[in-house]
């Protein structure tokens, strides 16, 4: 008997956190699309050490990156935190990875046993 006088009160307190997380679903979307990475916009600059080359990046409003780097133009992908950090940026082939943070707008980059120090400045 007690089961049955406590079973509407636990559907509507499924119901209530289901509406709950769907309102918390709703708002996280609108803030990821209201959203303004302050690192937006295309980045030019140079790696160097033992190799060295041209690179230029662009961020998304959403803070994702994509670039190109040396002579063959290959593709960087990658994505910058709000405090400018980097998470690796990496390149499909050959493995060439960017690590360091567009606030101080310098790293360093690994392309196997080869390193090195990358700079951008903001265009």
């Amino acid at each position: 008997m007690k089961l049955k006088t406590l079973l509407p009160f636990f559907i509507t307190l499924l119901f209530l956190t289901s509406c709950d997380r769907i309102i918390d679903n709703y708002y996280e979307q609108q803030a990821q699309e209201n959203y303004t990475s302050p690192y937006m916009g295309k980045w030019v600059g140079n790696y160097t050490g033992q190799g060295n080359g041209t690179l230029i990046i662009s961020v998304a409003k959403s803070g994702s990156i994509t670039g190109n780097y040396g002579p063959n133009n290959d593709m960087v992908l990658g994505f910058v935190l709000d405090d400018g950090a980097l998470t690796p940026v990496i390149s499909e082939t050959p493995i060439f990875t960017m690590y360091g943070s567009l606030n101080t707008k310098k790293g360093t980059w690994k392309n196997g046993d080869l390193t090195g120090d990358w700079t951008l400045t903001k265009q």
